[in-house]
């Protein structure tokens, strides 16, 4: 029995600190839940009594007062409620237009260069990583790479396919890192 407890000590005094813990948290679990009702029944009953003290206070012409400027203050809300609302139908009818108003108009040769050499700049690229020893497909702006392959034709058939797909341009770098290949996909 001691060489029991030698050996599993720590594994008993947790076992105790998780029954002592469980305990204590079942007993003030039902401390606490006598005293809120109690104060819950406190409250309720303060409210009622104040609630009638205060109606019964009131004149009949305070009361029609109130309920005249609660009708008004909802009628203001409903108004600025369908305000807003038209508003933001307005602003989406003034996006669409300039939108179409921006599709409709001729772009210039700068836009025009601009917009082709954006769309250049996309391509695949099959390069070889040192740090791994493979071949990797990655696409430029890329920060993981596509595909990695244990050989350059293997990367190169997979580059092939996905340009192919996206009608993006390909290179292919030797394992030195100089520029073997250019191709369009397109």
């Amino acid at each position: 029995m001691l060489e029991f407890l030698k050996e599993y000590w720590p594994l008993l005094v947790c076992i105790v600190l998780i029954i002592v813990a469980i305990v204590l948290l079942v007993v003030f679990k039902d401390k606490d839940k006598p005293e809120k009702s109690e104060e819950k029944n406190d409250n309720v009953v303060e409210e009622k009594t104040s609630t009638k003290l205060e109606t019964s206070n009131l004149d009949v012409t305070e009361n029609k007062k109130v309920a005249k400027e609660t009708k008004e203050s909802k009628k203001t809300t409903k108004e600025n409620k369908v305000e807003e609302k038209t508003e933001v139908k307005e602003t989406e009818k003034k996006q669409e237009e300039l939108n179409e108003e921006t599709t409709e108009q001729p772009k210039s040769n700068d836009e025009t260069k601009s917009v082709e050499k954006k769309e250049q700049a996309q391509k695949y690229m099959v390069s070889y990583d040192k740090e791994s020893k493979q071949w990797v497909v990655k696409k430029t702006g890329a920060t993981r790479a596509s595909k990695r392959c244990k050989t350059k034709q293997e990367a190169m058939q997979v580059a092939e396919k996905l340009a192919e797909k996206q009608d993006l341009n390909l290179t292919v770098k030797k394992k030195d890192g100089k520029f073997q290949k250019k191709s369009n996909a397109q």
